[in-house]
């Protein structure tokens, strides 16, 4: 936790100039809430001021990669959730598009954090009308999809997988956003979102995200959550060239409900 760490150490820092201000004894009261605040407005001007000097970089760089991977740690560890891995020696080396179910907003980074690859992913327009996501975007190549404009998703779609020949890893949800938080299991198969892998010849690496529908209803931020995903073994383009984009959506949802149902027969025992 690189950033907590110098969060803490800024906060430190103010609290030392404090000390020598020469106020009368009341003030010293005030020395770490004060010193906490005044680090964080300057920790987030500074990740603002980073973020338009990264807009100009690469964005395969690592470290981009870096940054964004210390920035999902600490909102995990800001938010209380832990992260459990399962099959990270199924994360491919190559160039990969991550197809996962989705339940949460805090999907994108807990998936991303359990990757630990220099990727990017694909989301909804309407996302990026939140002034930090908007700023993210650019940054980290997120490319957006405007699903009720059929000539602007082609565009997008053709954009991500130029970007992916190019060596860029992307997230993909394929249900096209949370339709539910009632079940974890995929609801909606959007076969079109598997155009990714069998035009640009990228790994498809399926992935199961348990545990993220019951972060919406914790009733305190004090109640640790643990997200469990689980990797499963990666597919080159010569075992899915013959399948369709519908078999590829069948054998992802079939991947994620058997997850499932282990992960509850497990929870019941």
């Amino acid at each position: 936790m690189i950033l907590l760490f110098c969060l803490l150490l800024l906060a430190g820092v103010y609290s030392f100039a404090f000390y020598y201000t020469g106020f009368s004894l009341w003030f010293y009261f005030l020395w770490v809430p004060l010193s906490l605040v005044l680090s964080f407005i300057s920790f987030c001007l500074f990740v603002i001021g980073l973020f338009q000097y990264m807009k100009k970089t690469n964005p395969k760089g690592k470290f981009r990669h870096a940054l964004l991977f210390q920035v999902c740690q600490m909102i995990l560890f800001i938010l209380n959730i832990k992260i459990k891995v399962i099959g990270k020696e199924f994360i491919p080396n190559e160039t990969f598009v991550c197809y996962a179910n989705h339940k949460s907003h805090i999907d994108p980074i807990a998936l991303y954090a359990a990757l630990h690859r220099i990727c990017s992913a694909i989301g909804k327009k309407d996302l990026f009308k939140y002034p930090v996501i908007k700023q993210c975007q650019p940054v980290f190549g997120v490319i957006a999809l405007d699903r009720e404009n059929d000539r602007a998703a082609a565009k997008s779609i053709i954009e991500a997988i130029r970007a992916i020949k190019d060596g860029m890893s992307y997230i993909i949800f394929p249900e096209g956003g949370i339709k539910t938080r009632q079940t974890e299991e995929m609801v909606d198969l959007r076969a079109g979102a598997y155009k990714l892998v069998i035009k640009s010849g990228a790994r498809l690496l399926p992935a199961t995200i348990i545990g993220s529908s019951r972060i919406k209803t914790r009733k305190s931020i004090l109640k640790r959550i643990q997200i469990t995903i689980v990797f499963h073994e990666s597919l080159e383009a010569s075992a899915y060239e013959e399948k369709s984009t519908s078999d590829l959506g069948q054998m992802v949802m079939k991947h994620v409900h058997e997850d499932i149902l282990n992960y509850e027969h497990q929870s019941i025992n």
